[in-house]
């Protein structure tokens, strides 16, 4: 088979024109997407909730209301991971999901949720030199001077063991009342 050199020197020049003139495929994929489901323990959708999405606490973030379908969408988002507090009156998901524990990547649409319980907040500061044994039926913890424990609970009555480390089995036993949104704080000793 013969080849004509100007056919050849045609196709190389028009496959040449053709590259130049066309753009690389560039793929531009969309900014991420996060759609929140809010509930309360019971399963109710709570429309009307603030939903606030941060990055970390000193990013003000984007605050939105949840929908009368228990719904709130948050579009157009940065890369990076991301954390949400939801709360409508003293219920908050302090005791529910709060992030989706990734970074978010560009095109991606994350689901997620939360249930608002009705919370209070314990905390335990140890204000001896010695460090106490502080446990009750959902935690047991070591708690030095000056290190206080914080935690987020559910609404109810809870039974406090204190115990001395150098006086192991001698303790003493203080019944709390986390009421909504308060504070109950314990000092040890007391």
């Amino acid at each position: 088979m013969k080849i004509y050199p100007g056919f050849l020197s045609a196709v190389l020049l028009t496959a040449v024109f053709f590259m130049s003139c066309a753009d690389p495929l560039k793929v531009e994929l969309g900014k991420p997407s996060l759609y929140l489901k809010i509930r309360d323990d019971s399963g109710k959708v709570v429309p009307g909730a603030t939903v606030r999405l941060y990055k970390d606490i000193r990013d003000s973030g984007i605050t939105k209301t949840v929908d009368s379908t228990g719904l709130v969408i948050f579009s157009d988002l940065d890369i990076g991971m991301y954390y949400w507090f939801a709360q409508k009156g003293c219920k908050t998901n302090r005791i529910s999901q709060v992030t989706i524990d990734r970074p978010f990547v560009p095109g991606a649409v994350y689901y997620g949720y939360s249930v608002l319980a009705e919370t209070g907040t314990l905390k335990i500061i140890n204000n001896a030199v010695e460090p106490y044994k502080i446990s009750d039926s959902l935690f047991s913890i070591t708690l030095n001077k000056d290190t206080p424990y914080i935690a987020h609970r559910r609404v109810r009555s809870y039974l406090i063991k204190i115990e001395k480390i150098s006086l192991p089995g001698v303790s003493k036993d203080t019944l709390i009342r986390i009421t909504c949104g308060d504070t109950t704080i314990i000092s040890v000793p007391y």
